[in-house]
């Protein structure tokens, strides 16, 4: 499968920032290892990772086309997200059981404790901080460093 790469001028049906070419390229350089696997497999990772960032609260107006021009530093958060998500297929959009969001507080007629009121599937997803870090600017939302507890909705392409 070739992947359909969005260049900021709003591609129809996009399902990437980058190629696997450029994703095993930055992780060559910044990791210092490339991603194992086939092409497919890295493509149908960064298909997973673009459906992942479609998800994130972007600042009015960016996502998808970041006016015309992708910045690498976004290009840069997918590889991240990529690496985060091929080395653990599901890690961006796990299967939670809301009803283990406890925790064990009482022994003798045992008692359990929910951990928050509200716990929401986006609670117990991994933070990649280090991809974050690269778009912070264009984010009106950053679980990295706002937490988890604002979040509401989500916005789809």
């Amino acid at each position: 499968m070739a992947l359909i790469i969005e260049n900021g001028t709003g591609v129809a049906g996009a399902q990437s920032f980058e190629t696997a070419a450029e994703c095993t390229a930055f992780a060559l350089a910044f990791f210092g290892s490339n991603l194992p696997g086939s092409t497919a497999e890295k493509e149908a990772t960064l298909w997973r990772t673009f459906v992942f960032m479609s998800g994130l609260r972007w600042k009015p107006g960016v996502w998808p086309t970041f006016g015309g021009t992708i910045p690498d530093a976004v290009k840069h958060a997918q590889s991240v997200f990529a690496r985060a998500e091929h080395m653990k297929p599901g890690a961006l959009a796990p299967t939670v059981t809301l009803g283990q969001a406890k925790t064990l507080t009482k022994v003798g007629q045992i008692g359990w404790t929910p951990l928050k009121s509200d716990v929401t599937v986006e609670d117990l997803k991994p933070v990649v901080s280090q991809a974050y870090d690269f778009i912070r600017e264009w984010l009106e939302y950053d679980p990295s460093r706002d937490g988890t507890s604002g979040i509401t909705g989500v916005m789809v392409v």
